[in-house]
């Protein structure tokens, strides 16, 4: 039986891939997704290469700024107000 992506040419399960990533996709989907990319290296890469920035992003991310850049930002914002007041 041929699978839904096995149909599909990459063009089509490119788009899908952030969803396969974060497995918003039917478990159908998901199966067939995971066909597809097990028979077509390109997708296969390019899943490894978006899989590698989301986990690059999520740690970022989880980094607190410290409080010494945190206060710098927070002053040039209170700057930019005054400079330039809403509906002015």
């Amino acid at each position: 039986m041929e699978t839904l992506f096995k149909r599909f040419a990459c063009e089509d399960a490119l788009p899908r891939l952030h969803q396969f990533i974060d497995e918003e996709l039917s478990v159908l989907e998901l199966d067939a997704m995971r066909d597809h990319l097990d028979g077509c290296d390109n997708c296969a890469h390019e899943h490894e290469v978006r899989t590698k920035l989301k986990s690059v992003v999520r740690r970022a991310c989880r980094d607190v700024a410290p409080l010494s850049l945190r206060s710098k930002v927070a002053a040039r914002l209170v700057e930019l107000r005054r400079a330039f007041p809403e509906g002015a």
